[in-house]
């Protein structure tokens, strides 16, 4: 079984997720904190890592980096803030993907199984001929055939190519290419000198930015190779509800941007609680509807609180 390492401290938010997780046939390992997360990371040897951006202990951009000094496992950041910027720290810093709170079920699997895709591939030899439908790419010739015809590349063109073909579904920012094909030392013109060679790339391909078949556009992160090639080439123990009145006291001396980020995390908790309380969702088996019910009347209240305290906050 796939085994998720889940770092995140909001409780309610894990506990819908390790049911979630457990019904999409995965086994998930929560931790509450990024020190009880690294060590998790060594005992459990989990496939693929869920790591939230704020940690009590860490800033999860610091542990992605902790991480990568010794290890290569697959990360999907989660962040419930709409900071662009974060999200391009995390990715240059070694992160593999990020997730938008709130999120739905099926897209976080999603996006599990294609980094756990990804990673399966780069540890196998792989083919030096790609297909792609009318696209053939020969790694080892440096050729590239459109619908049979050889399409001639520049050196900075075939390399953001070979870059892009050997990790795909990952998004490369802008930063991380920059250091890749040419070297650490890029300024403005450099950057708009990867501009042009990826639309003279896309052009050369026959792919369309608006469109796009095989190179997409993450717009002010940075691109993501998207075309499919051709086949042939431990669960969180339950913990009692906060008091109201404590959690109301506490939401009040919250930050507004923590706030919005732990609203970001009800809404998503209460997200996958509605989803497991369809027929057949597998959830608690010990009385679903009663237990998953109860769920859902926990993170509405919770939601309901952290809506008031930022109506009153823009009021005031």
């Amino acid at each position: 079984m796939t085994r998720v390492l889940v770092i995140d401290d909001d409780v309610q938010l894990t506990r819908a997720l390790t049911s979630a997780l457990l019904r999409e046939g995965f086994e998930p390992v929560v931790a509450g904190d990024a020190t009880s997360g690294v060590e998790q990371l060594a005992i459990a040897e989990p496939d693929v890592v869920v790591l939230d951006l704020r940690l009590p202990d860490e800033d999860g951009v610091d542990v992605v980096r902790r991480l990568r000094t010794w290890s290569d496992v697959p990360v999907l950041i989660l962040s419930g803030v709409s900071d662009q910027r974060r999200r391009v720290e995390a990715l240059d810093a070694g992160a593999d993907d990020f997730l938008q709170k709130p999120f739905g079920i099926e897209e976080l699997v999603a996006r599990l199984r294609a980094l756990l895709r990804r990673a399966q591939s780069s540890g196998e030899q792989r083919s030096f001929v790609l297909t792609y439908g009318t696209l053939t790419v020969d790694l080892g010739a440096r050729l590239v055939l459109v619908e049979d015809e050889e399409v001639r590349l520049t050196p900075k063109e075939w390399r953001l190519l070979e870059v892009f073909v050997s990790q795909p579904g990952r998004l490369l920012t802008h930063a991380w290419l920059l250091a890749e094909v040419w070297d650490d030392r890029y300024g403005d013109e450099t950057r708009a000198a990867l501009r042009a060679h990826i639309r003279t790339l896309r052009a050369k391909l026959g792919d369309d930015a608006t469109n796009p078949r095989f190179l997409r556009t993450d717009s002010g992160s940075g691109y993501r190779w998207i075309a499919e090639e051709v086949a042939g080439g431990g669960p969180v123990a339950d913990t009692a509800t906060e008091d109201s009145g404590e959690e109301v006291a506490r939401i009040g001396a919250l930050g507004t941007g923590d706030v919005t980020h732990e609203l970001n995390n009800a809404l998503t908790a209460l997200h996958l609680a509605v989803r497991l309380m369809r027929p057949g969702s597998g959830a608690d088996q010990d009385g679903p509807a009663v237990g998953v019910a109860q769920r859902v009347d926990e993170i509405l209240s919770r939601v309901s609180r952290l809506a008031v305290e930022l109506e009153r906050r823009s009021g005031s």
